[in-house]
């Protein structure tokens, strides 16, 4: 008898342990996810979103967050959501140049107060989003890293391979 319950109980207790394998694994991928998680790049993301895209579907704010973050992995931009929102040229002070930033509402002259509580309230729910969901969802941009209004046209749009317009932007990537 004591054969048997060792057949019996082998595959239970290997089946026990594989599913807490299994949780453990889940788990730990959720602690890393979250540990990747930062309040102030969360923060610098959202501010970028509501004001470069507050009033354009959530896809065209996830669409201008995507850009933030393809940027981060390209070697030709700094390392950090809030390294890529605030790149400027400076002037001898270390403050930005008035339109000479990435992002136009950074060193436009204006105030960059935030009016709009529900927008500002979308842009954050969209920043964690792609914050938490970057590498592991479709980048609906095709790898873009350059955007304008579809009322503009920028000087350095032939030096880019165009990818798509959503709402009033239109995204491009790098060619190389």
């Amino acid at each position: 008898m004591s054969t048997l319950r060792n057949i019996i109980l082998i595959p239970v207790n290997v089946s026990l342990i594989v599913g807490c394998v299994m949780l453990v694994n889940a788990h730990e991928a959720e602690e890393l996810q979250k540990s990747t998680y930062d309040k102030e790049q969360h923060m610098c993301l959202a501010k970028n979103i509501y004001h470069e895209a507050r009033s354009e579907s959530i896809e065209g704010q996830k669409a201008t967050a995507y850009v933030v973050m393809n940027r981060i992995k390209d070697k030709n931009y700094p390392s950090t959501v809030c390294d890529v929102v605030y790149d400027s040229v400076t002037d001898t002070f270390g403050l930005p140049i008035k339109y000479k930033c990435q992002f136009s509402w950074y060193c436009d002259g204006k105030s960059d107060k935030i009016k709009n509580d529900k927008y500002w309230t979308q842009a954050q729910e969209v920043a964690k989003e792609v914050l938490l969901d970057y590498n592991v969802s479709n980048d609906i941009t095709g790898g873009a890293v350059m955007y304008h209004a579809d009322y503009v046209s920028p000087y350095w749009t032939n030096a880019y391979e165009r990818t798509v317009k959503i709402d009033t932007h239109i995204f491009y990537k790098d060619p190389r």
